[in-house]
């Protein structure tokens, strides 16, 4: 499968799904999560944490799965680590992150 899927190449954009614990019911996946703009953050090799260009949506929409879009100029780096971090309280879904090194085209 190619680009934007995998492998996650340099400075090509990527798309990646995930489920979200659902806090409420340990063991389980949050279904519709909410989110909001600061829930998920990047870094690039190791720099200052910065919100996603694109903010994750639940897709297809009612499921548990999230789409996050990662643009070209966030994976411009040769690794890129992802955050997710409810902001609410108490957390709707758990903390998640995700470490993704780069491969050249």
């Amino acid at each position: 499968m190619a680009e934007p899927y995998n492998p996650p190449v340099k400075n090509e954009n990527l798309i990646i799904y995930t489920a979200l614990q659902n806090m409420a019911i340990p063991g389980s996946f949050k279904v519709n999560p909410t989110i909001a703009v600061g829930d998920f953050k990047i870094s690039g090799d190791d720099g200052a944490l910065s919100n996603l260009g694109t903010l994750p949506v639940v897709s297809p929409a009612g499921s548990i799965w999230v789409k996050i879009e990662v643009s070209a100029g966030e994976m411009n780096v040769g690794n890129a680590k992802i955050q997710g971090i409810d902001q609410t309280s108490p957390k709707e879904w758990g903390d998640w992150g995700l470490c993704i090194p780069t491969t050249s085209a």
